[in-house]
């Protein structure tokens, strides 16, 4: 069995990074994977602060904050408030300023791993795009011999239609209707691949 190449693509809200989660859970002692989820920091009146990614093997690391009058607000993570003041961010998305070096410090070395049978990506968005290293990392993935469940941004943005015009990508629509049946779905299709793969190694 080949590789799948398994993309996630639905409204913001609709669950996407709680599937990806499900199926890491179901996962975590069969295959071996790497890879990375997004969370949401968010402050005690549940007010959206900004991101952070969480490696497979539960290394954090810091995406993007909200930034007003020049100050990141500091959430219960534990924000290295001096740090982010003193760096400059120059990229921003929306109103959020994005920790570029931080971000690919930590998603980059997981992307260029090959020891693994299954890839996560959560999420490729317009904030991870605006990394050029992480494209390519993107690009190289989709071109490997391993599997990927990745999750994909709406828009028209350039990287996200040239991932979805990819020829062994498949898109899976996330619905309120299909997200309760799709984690066991795409967790035994995963596994199978990843079954296959080792028996292709022995």
């Amino acid at each position: 069995m080949a590789a799948l190449k398994l993309l996630v693509t639905g409204k913001p809200g609709v669950g996407k990074t709680t599937l990806v989660e499900g199926v890491i859970r179901e996962l975590r002692e069969s295959v071996r994977m790497a890879g990375f989820v997004t969370e949401e920091v968010r402050g005690p009146t549940e007010e959206r602060w900004g991101f952070d990614i969480v490696t497979v093997e539960g290394k954090r690391g810091q995406l993007a904050r909200v930034r007003e009058q020049g100050r990141v607000r500091v959430g219960p993570r534990g924000v290295d408030l001096d740090t982010f003041e003193r760096i400059p961010l120059p990229v921003r998305v929306g109103r959020y300023g994005v920790d570029m070096e931080a971000f690919e410090r930590l998603a980059l070395p997981e992307l260029a791993r090959r020891d693994v049978d299954l890839m996560v990506i959560d999420e490729i968005g317009k904030m991870e795009c605006a990394s050029q290293r992480f494209c390519h990392a993107v690009e190289k993935v989709l071109d490997a011999n391993v599997s990927v469940l990745a999750t994909l941004g709406i828009g028209l943005h350039p990287f996200f239609q040239a991932v979805r015009n990819h020829p062994d990508v498949e898109l899976i629509r996330l619905t309120e209707r299909n997200r309760d049946t799709l984690v066991g779905e795409l967790s035994s299709r995963l596994k199978k691949a990843a079954s296959s793969k080792g028996h292709d190694r022995d």
